[in-house]
């Protein structure tokens, strides 16, 4: 009976070290300054000594590569690396609160388009209501230079139509 059950066994056995992808193994993993372990995917920039995994090497302790300059003749101690030109990489938090804040700017700037839409669709449905009732010959009124009201006749009305028609196109469509 254990000899059918071993080839189900190693099958189930590679079918779950298949099923964990290659990006899942990638990852950094150290030891904060309170001692706690920290998981990312993004490298930490300061005291790479405390790195316990990197992607691409084995677990462990990471230890960064050492320039191997040698001395020169005379003994003196190899000359500093030049610093990179490349800026520090941000730490996981850094990190975390950039993609945080774009996340949050985008999102406003999706609801400043909404609310902008929905201004727009309200202010449209007032100039077609505007425009029906003055093709169905709705009374209408326009202050006049006093402050008063004066009924349009049908000369004005048609001009207005015009207008509110003109608005429709620039506006609307």
């Amino acid at each position: 009976m254990l000899r059918s059950s071993a080839p189900c066994l190693l099958a189930a056995a590679l079918a779950t070290v298949l099923a964990v992808p290659a990006p899942a193994l990638a990852y950094w993993q150290w030891r904060d300054a309170n001692g706690h372990m920290v998981y990312s995917d993004v490298p930490l920039s300061t005291a790479a000594a405390r790195v316990l995994r990197a992607p691409g090497r084995p677990a462990g302790d990471f230890q960064p590569v050492q320039s191997a300059q040698p001395a020169d003749a005379a003994g003196a101690a190899p000359a500093p690396a030049k610093a990179s030109a490349r800026p520090a990489a941000p730490t996981p938090e850094e990190a975390f609160q950039k993609r945080r804040e774009a996340s949050l700017k985008a999102a406003a700037e999706e609801a400043r388009r909404e609310t902008e839409a929905a201004e727009r669709a309200a202010r449209c449905a007032q100039l077609r209501n505007y425009a029906t009732g003055l093709q169905q010959g709705m009374r209408a009124a326009v202050a006049g230079p006093d402050g008063s009201l004066q009924h349009l006749n049908s000369e004005q009305r048609q001009a207005e139509l015009l207008r509110t028609s003109a608005n429709l196109e620039k506006h609307c469509n």
